[in-house]
């Protein structure tokens, strides 16, 4: 009896997430409410509470559905010999194209409300659906779970003060982690007010800033 309880709650739960991606994908992230994923669901209103601590949470694990394009390449990319600095600015590349395609969905995981447990949230969302996890090494699964984009960030910044010839340290290291967070979410804000703008032009900006404030020079 358990058991089959346990099974119906992951089914409903899987359905209310897939109903939410449905619904991101048709009308988009600002127009989602509780009655509108309720009656796409097939639930009543108050049974989303059941199995979500409210909306925000639910929405953040259907977002993840939009960050396969970029876990997938971030896991070909590990595949490859590539330098400290090759893989460092890679995963910003991929990060970035997928973040500036999709500036909605990344600016309200990444600095909504709960975007302080992420880590929760990934690993409840690929414990759904474990056909959409990657697999990576160590560190990059360490950064690719971070409990928010300030770890996660730090983590791929880190191993680069043991690199030569940049201007890391551990004194500037936190500094240039904010700038680093606070630049990604004005970009993620100019994109989200004006959809117009170029997802490769913001994209450059981003890594360009990156490249300057960590010293890089190719």
């Amino acid at each position: 009896m358990e058991k089959n309880k346990d099974l119906l709650k992951r089914q409903n739960t899987i359905c209310f997430i897939e109903a939410t991606q449905n619904l991101i994908d048709d009308i988009g992230l600002k127009n989602i409410s509780i009655r509108k994923i309720a009656e796409k669901s097939g639930f009543h209103n108050s049974t989303i509470y059941l199995y979500f601590k409210d909306v925000d949470e639910l929405i953040l694990l259907a977002s993840l559905k939009h960050f396969n394009g970029y876990s997938t390449a971030l896991a070909e990319h590990i595949k490859k010999n590539s330098t400290p600095y090759e893989s460092f600015l890679s995963i910003w590349t991929f990060f970035a194209q997928s973040a500036f395609d999709k500036p909605e969905i990344f600016y309200n995981f990444f600095f909504g409300k709960h975007s302080d447990n992420l880590t929760d949230i990934f690993e409840r969302y690929y414990e759904l659906f474990p056909d959409e996890k990657a697999i990576y090494r160590k560190d990059i699964q360490s950064m690719y779970f971070g409990q928010n984009i300030y770890e996660r960030c730090y983590l791929i910044l880190k191993p680069l003060l043991q690199e030569k010839d940049n201007r890391l340290t551990k004194d500037n290291l936190d500094m240039v982690n904010d700038v680093t967070v606070g630049y990604l979410k004005y970009l993620l804000e100019q994109k989200c007010q004006n959809p117009g703008i170029s997802t490769d032009i913001l994209s450059n900006k981003l890594v360009s800033m990156i490249k300057y404030m960590v010293g890089i020079q190719n």
